[in-house]
């Protein structure tokens, strides 16, 4: 027995000896008496019935707990649950004999019984005088406060000054109780009581009316107890809300609709996970708390300034007065944005999260909430977890929606109408029902829906498809939604393809960026044992131009492999689909951290397949990605001759190819035929070069428009124009940044503005394009990005006087040789005896110098011999050795003017005058 329960039962004895009957329906309860009337007959009652009856009654609207009924029922006793049940059930069935139209007592799961008809006493003076009194009405619930709902409040304020009702429609768990009280309490009347209807409750559409009628203290013994309900809100003593109407909607939009007709200025609040729909209506639709967009790299003060973020740090940290680090931050943004901001979901999160470690944050629901804990014990049921939230939602819906629902699961983020469309034969779904139960599932709040550049797309919460999935997996249709649903990707993926071809690069990742997740679903399934690998083998293909657009090598690498384990699948395979995979792995392998050992043979199997494809697109594609693995291995006069050896067996004038052009101009500056290049690009800038109407997607895997750039900014600094090589390379970068295409971007940084800014001397500049590299490398496991970030952030730890730099610089040539990527490894040599002589350590500046000489690809890249000449010169001049110091550095000049190197000759001419030599 606790203090809590006999406080709760000397109050009930108190309440007791005041009043002396109760009338509910044609029952009339003597609680002094101890007796019950049945329209004036004496009902038989067992003494532990009627003395739950007595306590429920005296507390009607109340969910009285299990606790204060043993205590009123079996003071001083330890009695077992299932005698209470027992006695309940045998009250309910003597009641439900005698009335059987009507409930009386309601079981709150969880929670206790609650008395839900109204209920009159003895002063029938004070109870029929409706219009006179609100003393009897039953107050809203305790609410937290809000967080990021200002302005929620404010439009709803507003919108209850105008004629009619508001109903706040949202999914379960948004918070739609909590923000009705809270506008309610801030916006009555100062006179004005808030009177609460929960139809929670109400199993049955024929207890609406009572249920309103019993909150506002309204006699059920009228006619008609919504005409006092009506004459209460003249008043304007009361303010009403009337909360959870969806699985009673009808019912609830009659009476709602008939009030406020009858009383347009009356102040009334609805709660609905979908719309009423009725001529009085105002909706005002509730979203999830506002969260950080996850693309967007914020501080930990900017994330703490939304409110999802907000909540959850303050349930699942409380009283902790150290800050959050970034880490958890990050992880908690992570987590609100994948239960889309729902206050509830948040909550429960936060309620695990709270008992862990900081450090298992991050991992804690990668897998899906099935590891969030339950909600306060005094919540109702539904809120006590998210899956019970949604199971609330899913069984109000009627089969056709329900089904759609599960079929729907199969999205992985957005989807449009078509995509929806294709799923209905799935679930046996006629199109006009299809469309029917999508417009309802949007009103109901399991969908959201957005216009985009003129296109409806949908769009439902990780958590709803989690559970949706889980209703899909039992159902006699999942496996051909599955199927249906890897057809439309693939469909989709085909499409994407030949638009590739014509549309902008903002324009088509804009558009099929977010199908990747739906790729991996799709192939996932395919390869499965119950799948079909042909299909897969498909969709793998399809995806192709999608995984090289967002650099996601090592996933299309590792789907290509899976593909060509299925050889009866690949077999099956049309040749240009052949064409398309192998080149795709040979890219892939290109691109690797370590480049792959087989990479030249991949090469060679390209071209193969593409010449068997008989695609004179696929064909150029192989050989240009052929030339580029061999320039990356330092060898770009080869990559110069394959090229115009298939330019020539072919006709072909590489000015209808401008990525093939400008590719070959490219590698015509390693070669050192600066010239020629020179001509190339001007062409390219007139055609293709401008940023804002740059045309397409690059088919080798950068954009042209930023690729025309880097290359026009990498020839620029070399013949002496470093002002214009910084314009145009910043220039490129920012586009590649606005594209958020890592390898146009890695290119960018790498190849042309980081080498730029740290020889110029620009080491602020040449800092951050360092770190930015750096983080590019980290997302796309490039290892020349990788190696290039390493070494100029030792050459600019070297240049700022911290003599450990050279040592990171040496490491980075060891790992850039180590993985195959010799390109520009020469250049790199030559900085590095650069920094050897500034610490006159002349030795280490030989030997670095003389590793050149062992360089397999010294005589092919040919764009840095003015300058390695310039830095042997300076070592011989170091050393004492004018005469050698002046033939090297004459060799230099010579080699720069050859080339039409004008930085190389001013950089040679600066260093020939600090050493005096002439």
């Amino acid at each position: 027995m606790n203090c809590e329960s006999k406080v709760s039962h000397d109050g009930v004895s108190q309440a007791l000896s005041k009043q002396t009957a109760y009338q509910f329906g044609d029952f009339r309860l003597l609680p002094e008496a101890q007796a019950l009337l049945y329209k004036g007959q004496s009902v038989a009652l067992g003494g532990r019935g009627f003395d739950i009856l007595t306590l429920l009654v005296t507390r009607a609207g109340e969910v009285v707990s299990k606790a204060d009924l043993f205590s009123h029922v079996w003071p001083d006793y330890i009695v077992h649950d299932h005698n209470l049940k027992v006695n309940v059930g045998n009250l309910r069935r003597s009641l439900a004999e005698l009335d059987p139209t009507a409930e009386y007592i309601a079981t709150i799961a969880g929670r206790g019984y609650k008395f839900v008809a109204a209920v009159e006493n003895d002063r029938p003076a004070a109870a029929r005088h409706i219009a006179s009194s609100t003393s009897h009405h039953t107050a809203p619930p305790k609410v937290r406060e809000l967080l990021g709902r200002d302005d929620a409040i404010l439009q709803i304020s507003e919108q209850l000054d105008q004629p009619g009702y508001v109903t706040i429609v949202g999914p379960g768990g948004a918070g739609k109780t909590s923000l009705a009280v809270t506008v309610a309490q801030q916006s009555r009347g100062e006179e004005q009581a808030v009177a609460f209807v929960d139809l929670s409750t109400v199993t049955d559409p024929r207890f609406v009316v009572p249920a309103i009628a019993s909150a506002l203290g309204i006699s059920l013994g009228l006619d008609d107890p919504i005409a006092g309900v009506i004459d209460v809100l003249r008043s304007n003593k009361l303010f009403l809300i009337i909360d959870n109407c969806e699985h009673v909607i009808a019912m609830a939009a009659t009476v709602v609709e008939r009030i406020s007709a009858e009383v347009p200025r009356a102040r009334i609040l609805v709660t609905s996970r979908e719309p009423l729909r009725t001529r009085q209506e105002q909706i005002h639709f509730l979203s999830g708390l506002a969260y950080p967009d996850q693309t967007t790299v914020l501080s930990t003060t900017d994330a703490m300034q939304f409110p999802a973020v907000q909540l959850f740090i303050s349930k699942a940290r409380g009283a902790e007065v150290t800050e959050p680090t970034e880490d958890y931050i990050r992880s908690a943004v992570s987590i609100c944005a994948r239960l889309d901001g729902l206050a509830l979901a948040i909550e429960l999160a936060a309620g695990t999260a709270s008992v862990l470690a900081p450090l298992s944050l991050e991992g804690l629901f990668k897998d899906g909430f099935d590891a969030m804990g339950r909600g306060a014990r005094d919540a109702p049921l539904r809120h006590q977890s998210l899956e019970a939230t949604l199971d609330w939602s899913y069984r109000l819906l009627p089969d056709r929606e329900a089904i759609l629902l599960g079929l729907l699961s199969v999205f992985s983020g957005r989807f449009s109408a078509d995509d929806a469309e294709a799923m209905y034969s799935a679930g046996a779904l006629e199109p006009m029902a299809g469309r029917d139960a999508l417009s309802q599932l949007v009103a109901k709040s399991l969908l959201s829906a957005q216009h985009d550049s003129g296109s409806m797309h949908y769009r439902m919460a990780e958590s709803t498809g989690t559970y949706a999935a889980r209703r899909l997996f039992g159902s006699p249709y999942r496996e051909k939604a599955k199927r249906q649903f890897a057809i439309r990707t693939r469909d989709k993926l085909q499409i994407a393809e030949r638009e590739w071809i014509s549309q902008t690069s903002r324009e088509w990742l804009g558009k099929y960026r977010s199908q990747i997740d739906d790729v991996r679903a799709a192939i996932g399934w395919a390869f499965d044992p119950a799948g079909d690998a042909e299909l897969g083998v498909e969709l793998v293909v399809s995806a192709l131009p999608l995984w090289q657009e967002l650099s996601a090598f090592r996933e299309m690498l590792a789907a290509i492999d899976t593909a060509s384990s299925n050889s009866a699948a690949l077999s099956a395979l049309a040749p240009l689909g052949r064409a398309k995979l192998s080149t795709a792995q040979a890219w892939a392998m290109t691109l690797a951290r370590h480049m792959h050992p087989q990479t030249s043979d991949a090469w060679r199997e390209s071209i193969l397949h593409a010449s068997g494809s008989r695609d004179a697109e696929f064909q150029i594609r192989s050989v240009c990605g052929q030339a580029v693995f061999l320039a990356y291995s330092g060898r770009p006069r080869n990559a110069l001759r394959s090229m115009n050896e298939f330019a020539a067996a072919k006709g072909l004038d590489w000015a209808t190819a401008p990525d093939g052009k400008r590719l070959l101009a490219h590698i015509k500056i390693y070669a050192g035929e600066l010239e020629s290049a020179s001509h190339h690009l001007h062409a390219l800038m007139n055609d293709w070069g401008h940023l804002e109407e740059g045309h397409g997607l690059s088919r080798f895997q950068v954009d042209l428009p930023v690729a025309i750039r880097l290359s026009q900014a990498f020839l620029s600094w070399l013949q002496g124009d470093p002002e214009r090589a910084s314009s145009l390379a910043s220039r490129a970068i920012d586009r590649a940044a606005d594209l958020d295409h890592m390898i146009s971007l890695g290119n960018a940084i790498s190849l042309a503005a980081l080498p730029i800014a740290f020889v110029e001397g620009d080491l602020e500049t040449a800092s951050q394009l360092q770190r930015q590299l750096t983080e590019v490398s980290r997302r796309e496991s490039v290892g020349i990005y990788e190696g290039t970030a390493t070494f100029f952030a030792g050459a600019i730890q070297s240049a700022r006087g911290d003599s450990a730099g050279v040592t990171m610089m040496q490491d980075s040539i060891t790992g850039l040789l180590r993985g195959g990527w010799r390109a520009r490894v020469p250049f790199y040599r030559s900085l590095m005896a650069e920094a050897h002589i500034a610490a006159g350590e002349m030795q280490l500046a030989e030997d670095s110098l003389r590793a050149v000489l062992g360089e397999i690809g010294i005589r092919e890249e040919r764009w840095w011999h003015p300058d390695l000449w310039r830095v042997a010169g300076m070592i011989e001049a170091r050393n004492a050795r004018p005469h050698q110091a002046r033939r090297y550095f004459q060799k230099s000049l010579d080699s720069g003017i050859a080339m039409g190197a004008g930085a190389a000759i001013k950089r040679t001419q600066l260093a020939m005058a600090a050493v005096d030599v002439r």
